[in-house]
């Protein structure tokens, strides 16, 4: 459970820095997305970056459980399989052009800060 604990905290306190940045610097970001799609090293780069953070999580935390500690799980899995997904193919980031157009739209963003809270609320205060 403790490393459970680090996890929620460490992903609550990466995931709301990352939504209150969307919030505030909404352009800054696009731009910086914009930048990453252009480049496919930067692709190649994320994927390595994926690869190491979901294998640590898939190795050291893969819990098949019936409550919270399967969203870490999952998220191990799905960081894993996209890292895998980029180093194959790194033109595949191209598929969320369409993403970057909606500059009104912020139900990513509310939904990353929510998932932070959430995180961070299990792994400081319960």
């Amino acid at each position: 459970m403790e490393l459970s604990i680090f996890i929620a905290r460490t992903l609550g306190v990466m995931y709301v820095t990352v939504g209150i940045g969307l919030f505030l610097f909404r352009e800054t970001y696009i731009l910086a997305f914009r930048k990453i799609l252009e480049s496919p090293g930067y692709a190649l780069l994320g994927g390595f970056m994926a690869i190491v953070g979901g294998m640590a999580l898939v190795t050291y935390h893969n819990l098949w459980v019936n409550d919270w500690r399967v969203v870490i799980t999952l998220i191990g899995w799905i960081a894993l399989i996209k890292g895998i997904i980029l180093l194959l193919a790194p033109t595949y980031l191209n598929m969320f052009k369409g993403i970057l157009q909606v500059r009104t739209g912020k139900g990513l963003t509310i939904a990353i800060v929510l998932l932070g809270l959430i995180f961070i609320y299990l792994g400081f205060f319960r």
